[in-house]
């Protein structure tokens, strides 16, 4: 395959200080303030690699990035030069072909990194395992732990991780009296790990011994790993305190604070934590909270509200969150050391079969979000119970709407496949909207109660392509490519299915027959569409879009690199004759001009991701 690569600037967004004033993560600005770079990694400015080759082809000078090259001989760990106790650590990495490498949390307890592409069953060994132990004495392996789902990626593109990690604690005698925990890990936007505990230290760690700190180590000894936007946050910091916590009760139905908040309570008391179930019921009140919080540590603070009722914030006086319904939402405020005065505000009328939740949550500097409210006040599941659709022995098509970016598709299908490839088709532009890979679809906001958003929410981390119509009519290579089709010149006739259950897409665009459907191959690795058109009316000017994206890299042989790892596009080989690639304004295209000397006409192609 030959590959052209071209510069891609990736700067690394990075801490700054070694001591934390504030909410957010910790930066560097410069890779070399990680800790001291072994020789044989590399910083650059971009790299490359694909889902066919062992190696990694290509690198490019430049910053931002940090590589472990394929080498003849095992090299050394990359270990920061600071250490950590309870963390958040988020960092993207990208692995060639069968490539393997781990992140060490303490330098002792890892999550792997692995070319587990497509693997149907995963092992605690495959990408964003927690790597088993190791027993000297029986030679075998235990308390390994597989991720929920494979969440991998093909090699060469970019993929993600975010940890949330705590720390083994000890007494003052250094005797260990909690385990590590792994509290969260997210691989590509999907929860594979919670509350995972680690007895001890993971084969081939740093150290044998475990302690309250230690550095974070990535294993440079496997196989070639790329490393880019490594961040972090320490926790440790004391939770706000609510003191002198004191509450008013209201009976009767408000539809907004001004109904009762000037007049006489019905009820006063004191509490010692917030919570909505003080004996008056489920429905018809409204209660106030005020009282002081004692902050500990100066810095940015985030306070959150999810309800199934009304409810407001405001602290110091300044004013959060206003009024929200059955919602959660997030307010945030510089606050400094010392005592701040609140006030919460939380009302519900009667709604049948659904109980009050009242959720009250802070995030600050080195604290972890964490509730302020009582146990009993909010119960996750009543207000977000998933209802998961999962195909079986054939693909599921449902109908829906779904979110794309800030818009809301109304005319959308989802088709799951059983091997876990799953994407969503626009009925009115022909467009494919979203790929993703794992679970299929949460039909909880079409199904619940009302159903009133009515979106299909992916399971899993979804790739958004582009939106707008498949098909356009060009007068020059200048014309800019329309948002939405002319209602006018297109008839839509839905979809049939064929023996295997997969959906063929069926519309005519101005004498233009079109028949779209999409089938996974490499047991589901990769998705390849067929658009077969009839042009009855020889209609010339006509092309179809296959991609739109910020960056288009063409790697030869009718592979391309988009948006620089993001995933990739494969075209048949007639395709990829008449594709063309072009720039408009700040996005570029791939286009396929349709065929008016002939009757019929195909393009094909795969994506890969």
């Amino acid at each position: 395959l030959a590959l052209k690569v071209r510069s891609i600037f990736l700067p690394l967004m990075i801490l700054l200080s070694s001591t934390l004033t504030a909410q957010e993560v910790k930066l560097f600005s410069d890779l070399n303030e990680f800790g001291k770079i072994p020789k044989t990694w590399k910083i650059v400015g971009s790299v490359s690699a694909d889902w066919e080759h062992e190696d990694f082809l290509s690198t490019t000078k430049g910053t931002g990035i940090l590589v472990n090259p394929p080498k003849s001989k095992n090299g050394p760990h990359l270990v920061s030069g600071f250490e950590h106790g309870d963390m958040e650590l988020e960092l993207e990495y990208m692995i060639p072909k069968g490539s393997n490498s781990g992140i060490y949390l303490q330098g002792r307890y890892e999550i792997q990194i692995f070319d587990s592409w497509g693997k149907v069953n995963p092992k605690s060994s495959d990408a964003g395992g927690i790597y088993q132990r190791w027993d000297k004495a029986s030679k075998s392996g235990f308390e390994g732990k597989a991720p929920r789902l494979n969440a991998s990626r093909a090699p060469g593109l970019w993929q993600q991780l975010k940890i949330v990690f705590e720390a083994p604690k000890f007494n003052e005698k250094g005797e260990k009296i909690k385990n590590a925990k792994f509290a969260q890990v997210f691989h590509n936007g999907v929860l594979i790990h919670e509350n995972v505990e680690v007895s001890g230290p993971t084969t081939s760690a740093m150290f044998e011994d475990e302690k309250p700190l230690g550095p974070i180590m990535i294993q440079g000894d496997h196989g070639p790993v790329a490393i880019r936007n490594i961040k972090y946050k320490p926790y440790g910091n004391p939770m706000p305190e609510i003191k002198g916590l004191k509450y008013t009760y209201h009976k009767g139905k408000f539809q907004s604070m001004g109904e009762f908040q000037e007049k006489s309570p019905d009820e006063t008391g004191e509490l010692s934590k917030v919570t909505w179930d003080l004996g008056h019921g489920i429905h018809d009140f409204a209660y106030t909270y005020s009282g002081n919080m004692d902050i500990a540590v100066s810095g940015d603070y985030t306070f959150s509200l999810t309800t199934f009722g009304s409810g407001s914030l405001s602290l110091n006086g300044q004013s959060l969150i206003e009024d929200q319904n059955n919602t959660s939402q997030s307010g945030k405020i510089r606050l400094e050391k010392g005592t701040v005065p609140f006030k919460l505000v939380f009302y519900k009328n009667n709604y049948p079969g659904r109980k009050p939740q009242l959720g009250f949550f802070v995030e600050g500097p080195g604290i972890k979000k964490a509730p302020l409210h009582d146990p009993n006040s909010y119960i996750e599941h009543i207000i977000q119970k998933p209802l998961y659709l999962e195909p079986a022995d054939e693909p599921m098509v449902i109908r829906g709407f779904f979110r794309h970016g800030e818009n809301t598709k109304t005319h959308t299908v989802a088709v799951g496949e059983p091997q876990g490839t799953n994407y969503v088709y626009d009925l009115q532009t022909g467009a494919v909207l979203s790929l993703w890979s794992g679970g299929f679809i949460d039909a909880a906001p079409m199904w619940r109660q009302r159903g009133e958003s009515q979106l299909m929410v992916p399971i899993g981390y979804a790739i958004d392509l582009q939106d707008g119509p498949l098909f356009s009519r060009l007068q020059g290579p200048e014309d800019v490519w329309p948002q939405s089709m002319d209602v006018d010149l297109i008839e839509i006739k839905g979809y049939s299915l064929n023996r295997d259950r997969r959906p063929t897409f069926k519309y005519t665009l101005e004498e233009i027959d079109v028949e779209d459907i999409l089938e996974p191959e490499m047991e589901g690795k990769i998705l390849t569409r067929s658009i077969n058109y009839t042009n009855q009316g020889k209609r010339e000017g006509y092309h179809i879009r296959l991609i739109s994206a910020d960056n288009i890299s063409d790697f030869g042989d009718g592979v391309y690199h988009i948006n620089q790892g993001g995933y990739y596009i494969r075209l048949s080989k007639e395709t990829a004759q008449k594709a063309v690639l072009r720039k408009i304004g700040a996005k570029q295209e791939l286009l396929v001009p349709i065929q008016t000397g002939i009757e019929k006409g195909s393009v094909k192609y795969s994506l890969i991701w």
